[in-house]
């Protein structure tokens, strides 16, 4: 009886045991298959990859690429002025580097707190002051940007439900960002979806809200997908498109201080599958504060940002492209914060807010910010395919597919031993 125990207690063991997720395992299974070069099936993405030397630059034979850009949604979040002391060394700091590491930036949005609810007047004087500060801001650094509005450019969650003030936050954005007007209204609205193309890139803007009538909702629908429909249509040659909008529309995602909303419908939206008919590389987003990069109907959607002011690790990505070849890069630093919390942020309990003082450390200053995934996509004779994917880039579609494990083998060995346990105790 004693043996049939101890049998009992090994084999819950090994179930346990085999219900873990086995990620390190398929990372260097998927890791392998790249750098054997033989042209086998990526695990990661399920396309055929092209032989590659993992440690190459991946750039064309001129060794140059055509253009760089930068994406960093959700900065601020907060309601952060134009100079606003204590923050300016550090904004000098990661403003320079993005000025010189790309042509342009992208940001999906959020770019404040904006929880501005009294009336229209004050919407009107408050995005005057702050959104016309944060405009200044980027025009003062020569920085061509490109925003996608997000939930926060429109009053935040009880702005969405607002239909009086609506109007006014999406007339103020239109009126102070200076962004191309080839979009459709939105509330009677230009410039809250766009396009424009670079060299061999064009990039689109959607504004992932819609109009239900008595409150906004998270979509792209009706209109504005005829008008990305079309715009992808001209767009075919080029030879890399991204989107960029404020919601993502695969999930799941990391997520941390996010209202954690996604996109309607999902995958199954006609937005979605317009991108997918259209063979859109990239569907840039921010909201949740998070990095989340994962692949689906050879779309890469990638989730990142963060909340400059209270968390203490922020990232960026910087998009480099090439005559047949566009390179991704995700990087992340930590910063320091001190102080008192920032007043100025109304409808907002007590402490929750930014800090008076941001430091960037020494040592990111001397090393520059972490890279923490690669991702190269390459023009193929069958299409735009992936050949490089590193770090965030293989951690998020590598969970998606393994994180879960075996349940069943884990309840089983899981009540397996709780009656080797209450046998060993009590019996």
């Amino acid at each position: 009886m004693e043996k049939s125990w101890k049998f009992l207690a090994i084999i819950s063991i090994m179930l346990l045991a085999f219900s873990l997720p086995a990620h390190s395992n398929t990372i260097i299974q998927s890791h392998a298959a790249s750098e054997e070069g033989n042209g086998s099936e990526n695990l990661l993405s399920g396309e055929n990859v092209q032989p590659i030397n993992p440690d190459s630059d991946m750039t064309p034979p001129e060794n140059e690429a055509y253009l760089h850009f930068t994406s960093v949604p959700d900065l601020f979040n907060w309601n952060i002025y134009y100079p606003q002391p204590g923050w300016e060394d550090a904004m000098d700091w990661f403003l320079g580097r993005m000025d010189n590491e790309g042509d342009f930036m992208l940001n999906a949005g959020d770019i404040m707190d904006a929880r501005w609810w009294e009336d229209e007047n004050q919407v009107r004087s408050e995005t005057q002051k702050w959104w016309g500060a944060y405009n200044r801001r980027f025009k003062d650094k020569d920085i061509d940007l490109y925003i996608a509005p997000g939930d926060h450019e429109y009053g935040d969650d009880k702005g969405l439900l607002n239909m009086d003030l609506t109007p006014v936050y999406a007339e103020q954005f239109g009126s102070i960002f200076d962004l191309p007007e080839n979009g459709p209204e939105f509330l009677g609205v230009k410039g809250l979806s766009y396009s424009f193309t670079r060299e061999n890139l064009a990039v689109v803007t959607v504004n992932t809200f819609e109009n239900s009538g008595d409150y906004i909702s998270m979509s792209v629908s009706d209109k504005q997908v005829e008008w990305l429909d079309n715009r992808l249509e001209e767009y075919q040659d080029k030879e890399f498109i991204i989107v960029q909008g404020h919601g993502p529309v695969v999930g799941p995602v990391e997520s941390k201080s996010s209202s954690g909303y996604m996109l309607e419908e999902g995958v199954e939206s006609d937005f979605w599958k317009t991108m997918v008919e259209h063979d859109v590389d990239v569907y840039l987003c921010g909201e949740h504060h998070r990095i989340t990069a994962s692949k689906q109907d050879g779309i890469w959607q990638i989730v990142h940002g963060a909340l400059w002011g209270s968390h203490t690790n922020v990232n960026y990505l910087r998009g480099s492209v090439y005559q047949d070849e566009l390179k991704l890069e995700l990087f992340r630093f930590p910063v320091e914060y001190s102080g008192d919390i920032l007043e100025n942020h109304p409808n907002r309990w007590f402490g929750n807010g930014p800090k008076e003082n941001v430091t960037i450390p020494e040592n990111v200053k001397e090393n520059g910010p972490n890279s923490v995934g690669e991702l190269v996509i390459q023009i193929g004779e069958n299409g735009n395919q992936t050949v490089k994917a590193t770090g965030e880039f293989v951690k998020s579609e590598v969970s998606e597919d393994s994180s879960g494990g075996n349940s069943i083998y884990a309840v089983i060995g899981a009540i397996l031993v709780i009656f080797v346990v209450l046998k060993w105790r009590f019996w």
